[in-house]
């Protein structure tokens, strides 16, 4: 499997030569420490989640083509009924079950000619609000950044381990919860359920209650 884009777009930054003047040396430190902060700020965007709009540079309402464009071929997904759910995994994960980007998506209209993207789902610990929640953060964490948060689901996987779903509805955000961390974060619309968008989160999970 390739590796998946988690980088979804590089950032190539030169720096011109000053003159070996006092004060062209305090411009070049200047200039240095202006285009290092815009790289930081880059680098959090390309991971960044926003409640109910994005994850990283895919978005809610986006063209499939263009995600297709930006991720390349999907490693795996599922389709059924105008519904779809393409994954793509990271080559250079840790542990049984490598990170993935999961991208739900349907027909944006009844002429059935775009499908649009209903929902980004990610693993990777990598990809952060602005005040920094993280896949791996616990239950508690989770409810001081979104204290409206409700569990609507248990699931066990396929490693017979219990997942639970919460879900942060009216801010479009919800999370899986696995032995008292999160393991996903998925962004999703305002006002949706996160179990509404797809036919099943994850079709192969066992519904317990």
């Amino acid at each position: 499997m390739k590796n998946i884009k988690f980088v979804f777009l590089g950032l190539t930054i030169s720096f011109a030569a000053c003159q070996s003047a006092n004060k062209n040396d305090q411009h070049k430190t200047d200039s240095v420490s202006t285009v290092k902060s815009a790289t930081t700020q880059a680098m959090d965007e390309r991971f960044l989640i926003v409640a109910g709009k994005s994850i990283g540079e895919i978005s809610l309402g986006e063209n499939m083509e263009q995600v297709g464009e930006k991720l390349g071929r999907p490693d795996a997904g599922d389709a059924a009924m105008g519904k779809a759910c393409g994954i793509w995994y990271s080559n250079d994960s840790t542990g049984k079950h490598p990170n993935e980007i999961a991208v739900y998506s349907s027909y944006r209209d009844t002429s059935m000619l775009v499908k649009d993207v209903k929902q980004i789902r990610i693993t990777a610990n990598k990809f952060k609000t602005k005040d920094g929640l993280a896949t791996g953060t616990t239950l508690e964490d989770t409810k001081q950044k979104f204290p409206a948060i409700e569990k609507l689901s248990s699931y066990l996987n396929e490693d017979k381990d219990t997942v639970t779903v919460y879900d942060a509805k009216k801010e479009g955000i919800g999370f899986e919860f696995l032995k008292g961390k999160s393991i996903s974060i998925t962004v999703h619309p305002v006002n949706t359920s996160v179990n509404a968008t797809y036919l099943t989160l994850h079709p192969g999970w066992k519904l317990i209650n």
